[in-house]
């Protein structure tokens, strides 16, 4: 639950951990997040980053990050992935193992940990809450604020979420090239292209495609989200109709997109572990391109960008960039105006131009919520963008930001963080 924590001492130490799949632009949030701390050494003491997540804190692998110079920063604002190695491991429930908790508390008090920022999604927060929580019944409160974080846009209450603006961008720019491609050869070779997005539950990144009808406004597209189910039929008679007047069609795919009992279309992989199985998605878009090679005796393809769409810190959107960046600053003055468990998330204040705030929201309120594409963003028969949904992109892919080139490529490489020497009895987190 919010609350106000004024009792907290000034100077009590940072934690900051990332979670889950990373962004293109999670690592401006952390750089807003050590750069405000930085600027106020009145209530912030040491800032320390966790590597591996709440895994990380578990195990007591820790870095000091207090004293980075400006010069890492701006590294760290431009570096793809999760510079501290954001993890896949859910606390399991305090009945169940209250030992994790136990230790999660051992770890706070040994560094005097007043402020744990927790950078990941939805399932993240409820971790955040719960190590917060516990710790503050056992008498060392800690101010736990969430910083948002996913390319999938599913984070409910917030306009957007910070990372999907810069992956609409990469993937809206990849299939537009593709397109132009496919547009080139479809007269002696292949006549259907079909580009795999992200999204288990959620059909925001594959709606990304649609913005390349601002460049090609009569393009045969055909965008199949998460949110409806694949209709054979349906689908079909689209590809036969842009047959007919194009000559060739091309398509952006939910990787969750399921049929019409609900299951999933294509599963690459069940991950399991001692709580539950874990899904992991993979292969629609080939499974759609047979369908159309099957039935039309066409020669098709299809490609699955995967981590690329996440990771492509060469065509970041500025707008995203700055949304992230300031998530990672809205954390921080949340915990110097003492709120706790909250989510800073962005509330649009202007259309033209684009303008936004931070308002902050309880950890719980979003834990269990998804955001997922309105009908509204969609065509009536559920396969294409309406000007609505164009609308609603078009602003987080707005703006650049060039990277520095050397030897051809972007100059980056691995930042390489000494870890602080343990203090406490050797702990292995078992997933």
């Amino acid at each position: 639950m919010n609350a106000t924590f004024a009792h907290i001492s000034v100077s009590k130490n940072v934690l900051y951990a990332q979670a889950g799949g990373p962004t293109a632009v999670i690592n401006a949030s952390a750089a807003g997040v050590i750069e405000r701390c930085q600027q106020n050494p009145q209530t912030f003491g040491q800032v320390f980053a966790a590597i591996n997540g709440i895994k990380g804190v578990l195990e007591e692998e820790l870095v000091d990050v207090s004293n980075l110079s400006q010069a890492t920063l701006d590294c760290l604002k431009s570096q793809p992935g999760a510079a501290f190695e954001a993890c896949r491991f859910d606390l399991d429930p305090v009945e169940d193992n209250p030992q994790q908790y136990q230790r999660v508390l051992e770890v706070f008090k040994t560094y005097d940990i007043g402020y744990f920022f927790y950078n990941g999604g939805n399932g993240s927060m409820v971790t955040a809450q719960k190590v917060s929580d516990y710790c503050s019944e056992h008498g060392h409160p800690v101010i736990c604020i969430g910083i948002a974080k996913t390319i999938d846009n599913d984070l409910a209450l917030s306009h957007c979420s910070p990372g999907f603006g810069s992956a609409a961008k990469y993937l809206a720019t990849s299939l537009l090239e593709a397109t132009l491609d496919l547009y080139s050869m479809h007269n002696t070779s292949t006549r259907f292209f079909a580009l795999e997005a992200m999204g288990r539950n959620a059909g925001w990144l594959a709606l990304a495609g649609g913005l390349i009808k601002t460049q090609m406004p009569d393009v045969p597209l055909i965008i199949l989200p998460a949110e409806r189910p694949f209709i054979r039929e349906a689908f079909l008679q689209k590809v036969r109709s842009y047959f007919a007047t194009h000559g060739y069609c091309t398509c952006i795919v939910s990787e969750g997109l399921t049929d019409e009992n609900g299951d999933y279309i294509s599963i690459e992989n069940v991950e399991h572990t001692h709580l539950k199985d874990y899904t992991q998605l993979g292969g629609v878009a080939h499974s759609i391109a047979k369908i159309v090679a099957n039935e039309f005796g066409c020669k098709t393809h299809s490609a699955v960008p995967d981590y690329l769409q996440r990771a492509a810190s060469h065509i970041v959107s500025q707008t995203d960039w700055q949304i992230a960046y300031e998530a990672g600053q809205a954390a921080v003055q949340a915990a110097l105006n003492h709120e706790h468990g909250v989510l800073p998330v962005v509330e649009k204040t202007g259309d033209s131009p684009f303008t936004w705030r931070f308002k902050n929201i309880e950890l719980f309120a979003v834990a269990d919520l998804e955001y997922r594409v309105p009908d509204a963003f969609l065509s009536a028969d559920g396969m294409d963008i309406s000007e609505a949904g164009l609308d609603y992109l078009l602003p987080l892919i707005q703006g650049e930001r060039p990277l520095p080139f050397e030897n051809g490529l972007p100059a980056l490489k691995p930042l390489q963080f000494g870890r602080i020497p343990k203090q406490l009895a050797r702990y292995t987190a078992v997933k």
